[in-house]
């Protein structure tokens, strides 16, 4: 009998990989696109480009960790929970992200789109390596 390979693990990993991509996504991306340069406008640029890069690398991840609609459910929560992990972050380092009905919309808009493509890109390449034939297996 074959072990079952998906199990609530791996779906609290996938929670986990998406939570933590959020926050990663709004720090990492500034400071990734401000090295050298300073905080300015051009830096904040460079920033939006780069978070949903890290939000498509984070919705990838956990593509390839979890599968069908319920990981996709499991990530889609674990965006939630790095919007709210963003919030208190941002209240630890003493600037405060204001909160108000329509930014929190917004916002997770913008963070749930990337990391649902990365979720899909994540299993398309998890399926193609799962329908190879490694060679394990006699030919009929």
């Amino acid at each position: 009998m074959e072990p079952v390979r998906y199990s609530g693990a791996r779906d609290i990993a996938a929670l986990l990989i998406a939570t933590i991509a959020c926050p990663l996504a709004v720090f990492g991306g500034a400071n990734l696109g401000c090295v050298g340069q300073g905080f300015n406008s051009d830096c904040a640029m460079t920033a939006v480009v780069i978070s949903p890069i890290l939000l498509l690398l984070g919705g990838g991840a956990a593509g390839l960790v979890t599968r069908g609609w319920t990981g996709l459910m499991v990530v889609l929560i674990g965006v939630l929970l790095g919007m709210i992990l963003i919030l208190f972050l941002s209240f630890g380092v003493g600037r405060p992200v204001p909160l108000d009905p329509i930014s929190a919309v917004l916002a997770s808009i913008w963070f749930s789109g990337p990391v649902t493509i990365g979720y899909g890109m994540g299993r398309v390449v998890s399926r193609l390596f799962e329908t190879r034939d490694h060679g394990d297996h006699p030919s009929h």
